[in-house]
């Protein structure tokens, strides 16, 4: 089976010779499904999610070009999908205030969790993420843990490449802000317990 991954020393698809649905969904269903809980789909809602994601792409295959990699066309549409769901669940008032959420996730009984160890990296992950809008998620998801480069994200996004630089270093101030919080935050639980 083809690997439909590729980087740069590979070349491009062609048109002539398109990747069926079975091959795209084999070698992309994790990565899928990856983008989407980073995305900030919940569990609940990933199976669908996921199959939306795939419906797009089937509709779609034929239309793809390969200017770009297949996984950056792909992830635009996780994107949308994951972006649908978030606009339905403020629509529906379930969606929560992240900061609540992020609290909620990691500040849960004191002295019981290390939100930076080894066990709930991924956990504190994902709540970080919550704490970004939509478009600066995306931009730090694609850049730093999916590891597009500016220009594949500017195709993505349809948006300036400077845009990009931007709501990359926006993303990471806020981040950088969230971390220092909840380091603070475990400073007096552990002040306390001492």
């Amino acid at each position: 089976m083809p690997r439909l991954v590729d980087d740069e020393a590979a070349p491009r698809e062609s048109a002539a010779s398109p990747p069926t649905l079975e091959q795209v969904y084999r070698a992309n269903l994790d990565f899928v499904r990856r983008s989407l809980v980073r995305l900030g789909v919940s569990g609940a809602e990933l199976d669908d999610a996921t199959h939306d994601v795939f419906l797009v792409v089937a509709r779609r295959l034929p239309e793809f070009e390969g200017r770009s990699k297949i996984q950056t066309w792909i992830f635009a549409i996780a994107m949308h999908v994951a972006r649908g769901l978030r606009r339905d669940a403020a629509r529906l008032g379930r969606k929560r205030d992240a900061i609540a959420q992020v609290e909620a996730q990691l500040h849960g009984p004191a002295g019981r969790r290390d939100p930076f160890g080894k066990g709930d990296a991924a956990r504190t992950l994902h709540a970080l993420l919550e704490v970004l809008d939509d478009d600066k998620r995306a931009v730090f998801i694609m850049s730093e843990l999916e590891q597009m480069t500016a220009a594949e994200i500017a195709t993505v996004l349809e948006i300036p490449q400077a845009t990009v630089y931007s709501r990359l270093r926006l993303a990471r101030q806020r981040l950088e802000r969230a971390v220092a919080r909840i380091e603070a935050h475990e400073r007096r639980i552990a002040r306390r317990g001492s």
